[in-house]
């Protein structure tokens, strides 16, 4: 098959971090008011992220307490309101007054979920890396669960930062996945360097959505966690088979160790990368639609008969994710954290899709951030401005730029 050959020229950054073992106090004697989670481990660089900045925000601190695990598993926890289990692994940020030195790059810490005697603990918060609809166990939301959909999370196939291979496309991915070696898709025909992901992970999910493979008849190795898979691309000393899908978060923290591939969509004439460039950081193709492989994030919390939030808390927290207006301001800017772990705002998305995988559509966000969130991931041209100041010529004063609305 014809290969579209794209310079892959990648940046450096930080490798996975896995939780420290070092302290498991129970989780209920951490300090301050405490909201639960259960997300993607796609999503643990923006928990590192968030946790950290609302353990220090003096209007509105709170401690995330969270386990992470595939969305679907994630989804069936907050609709059947299923407890952590008794004594449970689960991560936290400490708060910069605990440990100064602690930075996104480090270990989570870890405590332990209330033991049976204590109350069993459902999830405040859970989240969905991808439409809800994708899961097979999904079903119908309970009229008791809320769901707001969140930054949008692009995924990638990637390869050892060594591999020659510099893009894929739809018909090559589909015979890989879908065949494996008997796809006869070279180099990738040795389903050993062939690591995908659980039927449950977003992952998988979401790029079986955009190849027109089953989940459950993908080839390859499955892997429990996007870390595994990591793992397997850098140790792989067959550089030019292996490949592996993963969140392109995940693949941003790792730019020095591995190789995203270009993407050819179905109907497309060229290979896109998630970004405008292969070094760049800008999720451009995301943003305007050439790169089609990405989702919205759901974030899920319980509401009571009426449609209240059973805890305000987790409200909060869902709210400040999905860029909603929050009372109290945090004290710092949701935008800012959230273009830092490779994720993309609504405000700054040009395109909008209804079903994983589904046509896109062009889209106009309620208010605009595409001026700020350029700002931080690239270089903005919008004007800037402040508030009170002299007006904008056009559009609206915004985190101190122009925006269009």
């Amino acid at each position: 098959m014809h290969r579209f050959i794209l310079a892959a020229a990648l940046g450096a950054a930080s490798a996975l971090a896995a939780p420290s073992l070092a302290a498991a106090a129970p989780c209920e004697s951490l300090p301050g008011t405490k909201v639960y989670l259960q997300v993607g481990d796609t999503q643990l660089a923006l928990m590192k992220r968030l946790g950290r900045a609302l353990r220090d925000s003096p209007a509105k601190p709170l401690t995330l307490v969270f386990a992470t695990s595939g969305s679907c598993d994630n989804i069936a926890a907050i609709y059947t309101r299923v407890a952590f289990a008794a004594g449970k692994t689960l991560q936290y940020v400490p708060a910069t007054a605990e440990d100064a030195a602690w930075t996104p790059a480090s270990p989570t810490l870890t405590c332990e979920a209330p033991l049976v005697a204590d109350g069993l603990k459902v999830p405040d918060v859970a989240n969905s890396a991808l439409f809800a609809s994708a899961c097979a166990n999904a079903g119908t939301p309970p009229a008791t669960v809320n769901l707001i959909a969140g930054p949008a999370q692009a995924y990638v196939m990637a390869t050892p930062i060594a591999s020659s291979q510099k893009a894929i496309t739809y018909e090559e991915a589909y015979f890989v996945f879908g065949f494996g070696a008997a796809g006869m898709v070279a180099p990738w025909i040795d389903e050993s360097q062939m690591f995908i992901r659980t039927v449950t992970k977003s992952t998988l999910l979401a790029w079986a959505a955009n190849i027109g493979v089953p989940a459950a008849k993908w080839h390859g190795q499955q892997r429990d966690s996007s870390a595994m898979v990591v793992a397997d691309l850098t140790t792989s000393t067959a550089v030019d088979q292996a490949i592996g899908i993963l969140g392109a978060e995940v693949y941003d923290g790792l730019r020095d160790k591995l190789k995203a591939l270009a993407f050819r969509a179905k109907g497309q004439h060229a290979a896109y990368f998630a970004d405008s460039t292969s070094t760049a950081r800008d999720k451009q193709n995301v943003r305007d639609g050439h790169y089609t492989v990405w989702s919205p994030t759901i974030w899920m919390d319980t509401t009571d008969t009426s449609g209240a939030p059973v805890n305000a808390n987790a409200r909060y927290v869902t709210e400040l994710i999905a860029g909603r207006t929050v009372t109290p301001d945090p004290g710092f800017s949701m935008i800012d954290i959230i273009a830092a772990v490779g994720l993309v705002p609504d405000c700054a998305m040009g395109v909008s899709r209804q079903f994983e995988g589904g046509p896109l559509s062009i889209y106009k966000p309620a208010a605009s951030c595409v001026c700020k969130y350029e700002s931080l991931v690239s270089t903005s041209s919008c004007a800037t401005c402040t508030v009170g100041g002299a007006p904008c010529a056009t559009g609206t004063c915004r985190a101190g730029f122009c925006e269009v609305q």
